[in-house]
């Protein structure tokens, strides 16, 4: 008798969890589809903010114009005129 007791509770009580579960992941859906359109436009924003510090011209992404980069100081090798490199090794 006991055992039959404590079955009945058992699944009354598993069935208030499940329940429980159930609310509170349809509220945490519901805020995440609410959020999402204002995380993205920080998430843009954050994005615009880093690459106007790094020196990248945005306005070139948001018209869709072609990529503008940016020429980095400093020293380089010319390797326009370096004579081609065989790329099959021999094995010694």
């Amino acid at each position: 008798m006991k055992n039959m007791i404590a079955s009945v509770i058992a699944l009354v009580l598993g069935f208030f969890t499940v329940t429980f579960a159930a609310v509170m992941g349809l509220f945490i859906g519901l805020g995440a589809l609410i959020a999402k359109p204002f995380i993205k436009r920080k998430l843009n924003a954050a994005y615009k903010e880093a690459m106007q510090q790094q020196g990248f011209n945005t306005h070139a992404y948001e018209g869709g114009a072609g990529h503008q980069g940016t020429t980095i100081d400093g020293e380089y090798e010319d390797i326009s005129q370096r004579p081609h490199q065989s790329t099959h090794h021999r094995l010694a």
